[in-house]
């Protein structure tokens, strides 16, 4: 008789007691009103730096620089990776692209390439160019019919993204933003 009472016995003693309730791991909630959060400015990607020395120069020579990734296309690749670094002094500005990887040298151009720069607030500056930047390649931004000086006020006078588009005439289209956040601070420098 004992063995049926005691599991019965024990049924209704388990039954009786309370649990422990699980701890409660959900987090509160919290009301709270949509606050607009002002954007946060474009942090400068504009670099200062100094050209190497040429043999007896006696002034280092400054410029600033700043560096771009976007995309290039041609008649055999569509959409692949392009590298732009923007090289702007006080007498001349150049725009050096490396295709496919930022160690690759800078590209080449035969003939002409035709730049068109937009930015924010919507200005745009066409310019074409025929010189190279040096005997690497390259692209200079030319001083004669006040190439240079268009790009730099352009720069100047910008604020945020700049769209840049580049055209050569072997059909290739290189595409990358400039941030222009930066840029007149780091050029009143050299």
């Amino acid at each position: 008789m004992i063995k049926k009472i005691l599991p019965l016995l024990i049924l209704i003693l388990v039954s009786c007691s309370s649990p422990t309730p699980p701890a409660n791991t959900a987090r509160p909630k919290t009301h709270s009103k949509n606050k607009s959060v002002a954007p946060k400015p474009l942090q400068s990607t504009w670099r200062i730096m100094t050209y190497p020395a040429a043999q007896g120069a006696q002034a280092e020579k400054k410029y600033v620089k700043c560096e771009a990734d976007g995309k290039f296309s041609n008649s055999t690749v569509s959409d692949d990776y392009l590298n732009a670094d923007i090289i702007v002094d006080k007498v001349n500005a150049g725009i050096l692209l490396h295709k496919s990887k930022k160690s690759s040298p800078s590209e080449k151009f035969a003939g002409p390439v035709h730049i068109t720069m937009k930015n924010a607030a919507g200005n745009e500056l066409i310019l074409t160019s025929s010189r190279p930047w040096n005997k690497s390649g390259g692209i200079m931004i030319e001083r004669n019919n006040n190439d240079y000086s268009q790009f730099r006020i352009f720069m100047l006078q910008s604020d945020g993204v700049i769209n840049v588009d580049i055209h050569d005439d072997a059909s290739s289209e290189y595409h990358f933003n400039i941030n222009a956040a930066g840029f007149s601070d780091a050029f009143s420098q050299i």
